[in-house]
C-alpha cells in the first residue's frame, strides 16, 4: 500500500511515491476496507489454482482505496475528487513499478457501495446505469495511464441494510432493497460487473456499518472471486459462476422451479450461520406489490441446483417471488441474526473456511443474491 495508508486523504496534498507493506489499520470512522484480506485471498487462490506455491508467484499486489464514506454513486463518478485521486493511485502505481523495472497494471475495482443511495431513494435503474459508466470509464483510464489491455473488473457486494434505513424515516427511502438488486443487474448486463454476495451473512455494529470481522470476511469473498475470474480470463476460458443467483425460474400452476448458478454444489439450507427466516428467505407478492404470507407451503431442494417453491393456490401473472426480501413489521435491523435475509447456501465452505481472530469458524459458502422474479 501507498505509506499514508489504504485510504490516503481525498482532500489536500498526499504522498504517493512510497511503498509499504499492506495492514488494515482501524480508522476510527473511516474503519478498515477488506482489502488487506482480498489481497491475501487473491494471492492463496490463484497459487491453488496455478498449482504453484503462493512465494512462487511473481506478482506484487498494490492495495489502495480511493473511497469516501457515506457518499452516493453520483459523487464518485468521473470529474470528481474521489475519482482524481483514484486515477493519481494508478499513475502512482505505474511510476513505482517502473522504478523498479516492473510491469503494471490496475487489476480490479472491489466496489463496497450503496446504502447512501438506498437511503436517498436513488433508483435501481440510475444506480445500475452509472455503475455501468463508473466501470467503463475506469477501464479507459486504466488502460490510458498503464498501457495495459486488461479490461479492469469491478466485483461488488450487495447491500442489505434496507429496513435499517426504512427506520430513519426519510420518505424517499424504499422498502425495496433497490440497490442490491441495481448490482446485480449491473452485474447481468456488464461483462465487468460482477456481484458476488450478498451482505445479509455479516455482522453489524449498528445494524449499517459491518464490524471488521466482517469487512475481512467481504475481503475473503473479493479475492477468492477475483482469483477464479483471472484465471479464467487469462486463461481464455468461460468465468466460472462467482455467486450463487438465480439463472432460471419455471413457473407452474401450484409452484416455481428455480435453477440456479452453483459455484460448489450441492445447494444446502443453513440457519445455523445465517437465523432461520420464513420459507428460508422466500417470499410471494401481489402484482401491486402486497405480501401473501400464507402462499407458499414448501421450500425444497430437489436438485444440486435447484429449489422447488410450492404455493397453496395458483398465483396470477404478474405475481412476484422475492429472495431475503424481509417483510413489512420485521425488525429495522441489519445482518444475519435480524435483519432481511435468507438460508440458501451452496457449499463450497465444506474446503475453504478460515478462523477468525475471536475463535469463530468462518465457512466461505456461496450465499444466494438477493433477487426477485415475477410470474410471466
Amino acid at each position: 500500500m501507498f505509506a499514508q495508508g489504504i485510504r490516503p486523504p481525498v482532500d489536500g496534498h498526499v504522498e504517493l511515491d512510497a511503498l509499504v507493506p499492506l495492514a488494515e489499520a482501524d480508522d476510527h470512522s473511516r474503519g478498515e476496507t477488506g482489502i488487506a484480506a482480498a489481497a491475501d485471498m487473491f494471492v492463496r487462490t490463484f497459487s491453488r489454482l496455478k498449482g504453484v506455491e503462493p512465494d512462487q508467484l511473481d506478482v506484487t499486489l498494490l492495495g489502495s482505496s480511493a473511497g469516501r464514506a457515506g457518499a452516493r454513486l453520483v459523487g464518485l463518478l468521473p470529474d470528481t475528487g474521489n475519482y482524481r485521486r483514484l486515477l493519481q493511485m494508478i499513475r502512482a502505481g505505474k511510476t513505482l513499478s517502473a522504478a523498479q523495472g516492473r510491469a503494471y497494471l490496475y487489476l480490479a475495482t472491489l466496489w463496497s457501495h450503496g446504502e447512501t443511495d438506498q437511503l436517498r431513494g436513488t433508483s435501481g435503474a440510475a444506480y445500475a446505469s452509472k455503475l455501468a459508466l463508473l466501470t467503463e470509464a475506469i477501464s479507459a483510464d486504466a488502460r490510458r495511464i498503464s498501457g495495459q489491455e486488461w479490461s479492469p473488473p469491478l466485483l461488488a457486494y450487495q447491500p442489505a441494510s434496507q429496513l435499517a434505513y426504512l427506520a430513519r424515516g426519510k420518505p424517499e427511502t424504499p422498502f425495496r432493497p433497490e440497490i442490491a438488486l441495481a448490482i446485480r443487474s449491473a452485474a447481468h448486463s456488464n461483462p465487468d460487473i460482477f456481484c458476488v454476495l450478498p451482505l445479509y451473512i455479516g455482522d453489524f455494529r449498528d445494524d449499517i456499518h459491518a464490524t471488521n470481522l466482517t469487512y475481512q470476511e467481504i475481503g475473503k469473498y473479493y479475492g477468492r472471486a477475483l482469483a477464479k475470474l483471472v484465471h479464467a480470463r487469462m486463461g481464455h476460458a468461460p468465468v466460472p459462476p462467482l455467486a450463487l443467483d438465480l439463472a432460471n425460474a419455471s413457473w407452474s400452476a401450484d409452484g416455481v422451479r428455480l435453477r440456479f448458478a452453483v459455484p460448489h454444489g450441492p445447494l444446502a439450507f443453513d440457519t445455523q450461520w445465517v437465523a432461520a427466516v420464513p420459507n428460508m428467505g422466500f417470499d410471494l407478492w401481489t402484482p401491486d406489490e402486497q405480501l401473501i404470507p400464507d402462499a407458499i407451503t414448501g421450500v425444497t431442494i430437489v436438485a444440486p441446483d435447484e429449489v422447488l417453491i410450492s404455493f397453496a393456490r395458483p398465483v396470477p401473472s404478474g405475481s412476484r417471488l422475492t429472495y431475503a426480501f424481509g417483510r413489512p413489521g420485521d425488525p429495522a435491523r441489519g445482518g444475519r441474526e435480524y435483519g432481511p435475509r435468507g438460508n440458501l447456501r451452496d457449499s463450497e465452505g465444506d474446503g475453504d473456511s478460515y478462523t477468525d481472530v475471536s475463535g469463530t469458524t468462518r465457512r466461505l459458502d456461496n450465499w444466494a443474491l438477493i433477487f426477485e422474479v415475477a410470474k410471466p
